[in-house]
């Protein structure tokens, strides 16, 4: 769990650098306003979103990817849950600013403004499931892709952090997150380390306890 946790510090903490070619299945997109607007429409129905989800880990130099499952819970404004299953037993709760840690039967309370990378963490999934997207600034900068079925938002943070740039794909028909990867950025003669996480069997409006986000 210690390792997740230092990843996702790790990977939400760099500056970004603009995309040399186009993602890989997807097409420039000009509809930036449209869909904004479209998926703030769409989130304003939705107040809970519960999935599972499958985290995959790639650092540089390893022979094999470290793969996580578990499910994910989220409770309009800002309440997430990553519930880890496998390989481990564990948890991180964002509720507001605090943050807990749950691992080996233990839980960690901290103030989220004391930890930025995982206070980011929190806010830009919230923004993309409020659909509440951030706009472009001196501070990080959007692009957006498309495909017949998808789009993809591309975020290059501009100053900051260590990580190179995030990327989020959620679906055309009902603007639901299929996916939120964070790359770090390349070290020297090795290729970028990312953190992804894939969202599947989705539900919208389900009944989620308060329990689930609860940090005392």
């Amino acid at each position: 769990f210690k390792n997740i946790t230092v990843g996702v510090i790790a990977m939400m903490m760099s500056v970004g650098s603009v995309f040399a070619e186009v993602p890989a299945g997807f097409k420039a997109s000009s509809s930036m306003e449209k869909f904004k607007n479209d998926m703030l429409s769409s989130a304003k129905s939705m107040t809970t979103m519960k999935s599972d989800f499958v985290q995959i880990k790639h650092i540089s130099g390893m022979t094999k990817d470290i793969e996580s499952t578990g499910e994910f819970c989220f409770k309009k404004e800002d309440k997430l849950s990553l519930e880890y299953k496998k390989p481990m037993p564990s948890q991180i709760v964002m509720n507001g600013s605090k943050i807990k840690m749950v691992s080996g039967g233990r839980s960690t309370v901290m103030d989220g403004n004391s930890n930025p990378a995982i206070a980011n963490l929190k806010n830009m999934m919230s923004s993309c499931l409020s659909g509440q997207l951030p706009t472009n600034s001196d501070n990080i900068k959007l692009d957006l892709y498309e495909n017949d079925t998808q789009y993809l938002v591309y975020v290059t943070p501009k100053a900051g952090s260590r990580a190179d740039h995030m990327e989020v794909v959620v679906t055309k028909a009902d603007y639901t997150i299929v996916s939120f990867k964070m790359v770090d950025k390349p070290k020297a003669n090795k290729e970028s380390d990312y953190m992804q996480f894939t969202f599947t069997n989705m539900k919208r409006n389900t009944a989620i306890d308060d329990s689930v986000f609860k940090v005392q």
